[in-house]
């Protein structure tokens, strides 16, 4: 467990020595596959790994946009970290209150399985068309 969170590290650090950006979804989804990993308690809760990760992707990215002056707007510094902040400390209770849920024990019907499997199809179809409205020409990004 130890190596896979240095390979990790290693992995995100090489990304922003190297102004990349395609390693670090990968950097984070194995951090998130080792906490994943059945081992023994876990010394921090998932709600606050779940965050502190939400929070190293968007320092990772912030420090890219960094480098490209176009990019880069004068006064944005201090209102994006604290919105950073903002949403990592939000992100903690969120996870929380989504954890609880999933202990819930509430009985179950193929209806109510049907219900949630038709929401989720119905929020990736939201999804999908803010995707295509937000390229601008109807097409998917």
């Amino acid at each position: 467990m130890l190596a896979g969170a240095a390979a990790a590290t290693l992995l995100l650090s090489l990304a922003l020595a190297a102004a990349r950006s395609s390693p670090i979804p990968f950097s984070l989804l194995l951090l998130g596959a080792i906490y994943a990993i059945p081992e023994g308690e876990r010394a921090i809760a998932a709600p606050i790994y779940g965050s502190a990760l939400l929070l190293t992707a968007e320092l990772g990215y912030w420090s890219l946009d960094e480098r490209v002056p176009q990019r880069v707007q004068a006064g944005v510094f201090t209102p994006r970290l604290l919105a950073i902040l903002a949403v990592s400390a939000a992100a903690i209770p969120a996870s929380a209150l989504a954890l609880i849920a999933a202990e819930a024990d509430v009985a179950r019907s193929p209806a109510i399985t049907a219900a949630g499997a038709a929401a989720v199809v119905a929020c990736v179809a939201v999804l999908a068309a803010l995707a295509r409205v937000r390229s601008g020409d109807g097409t998917p990004p």
